[in-house]
């Protein structure tokens, strides 16, 4: 955990509109959790390398898969409320609208891509990754302030953070280990930062991303119970 005190006044910034989450209807029957690869790889065989450069992929929320802060069972339903939410910028959002009505093959698992709707960014003080690439060597400890360094470098103050669950994701290679994260108490302007930019490297497979999360103060009291 880390944890930091600060006061002061907090101005709120104007919500950018050049970047925001395009949030695809999706039709399927099951999906595994460990979707990330398969799914990524999938849109690469119909999206331009340019366009997937800059684009980030949330993983596929489904009812098993819980709060973020425990682990989803290995094969899923897919409701009719599961969404494909893409963040990307403004100059890609037509590219992606060629996903409509295509069906993408995911292993053993298809799903059906339908309309679109643009999910703008808001200014939440405590924003949620569900996973973040990191070194399976590293505690937990020296991966918050690892972060808290990345952060400065993009002009971000972290005075909260608290890890969640640590997994792996499937490649074709290999596995990449993950930690889930959570920063509160943030400016706005630095909330919109940190959705604008993630953290680290692999977001084409869900790492990195971050959104809304409720308060810091429910998640805090309940690990330190």
């Amino acid at each position: 955990m880390y944890w930091q005190d600060e006061s002061g006044p907090i101005a709120r910034p104007t919500v950018p509109d050049d970047i925001f989450d395009l949030v695809f209807k999706i039709r399927g029957t099951s999906l595994v959790s460990d979707h990330a690869f398969a799914l990524s790889t999938a849109l690469q065989q119909i999206l331009d390398s340019a366009t997937c450069s800059r684009i980030g992929v949330h993983q596929i929320r489904m009812a098993e898969s819980g709060n973020g802060w425990t682990r989803p069972q290995a094969s899923m339903v897919l409701s009719r409320r599961a969404r494909l939410a893409i963040r990307t910028r403004q100059q890609d959002y037509e590219r992606l609208q060629s996903l409509v009505n295509r069906t993408l093959e995911l292993a053993r698992d298809s799903i059906e891509i339908g309309t679109s709707s643009v999910r703008k960014l808001s200014l939440p003080d405590a924003l949620f990754a569900q996973a973040v690439a990191c070194d399976e060597n590293q505690s937990e400890q020296d991966f918050l302030e690892q972060v808290a360094q990345n952060l400065d470098a993009l002009g971000i103050r972290a005075s909260k953070m608290i890890c969640g669950t640590s997994g792996f994701l499937r490649t074709d290679v290999s596995e990449l280990f993950t930690r889930s994260l959570m920063i509160a108490k943030l400016k706005p302007e630095d909330s919109i930062a940190l959705q604008r930019h993630g953290i680290g490297d692999y977001q084409l497979l869900g790492c990195g991303l971050f959104v809304p999360h409720k308060s810091v103060e429910a998640v805090y009291q309940a690990q330190d119970s």
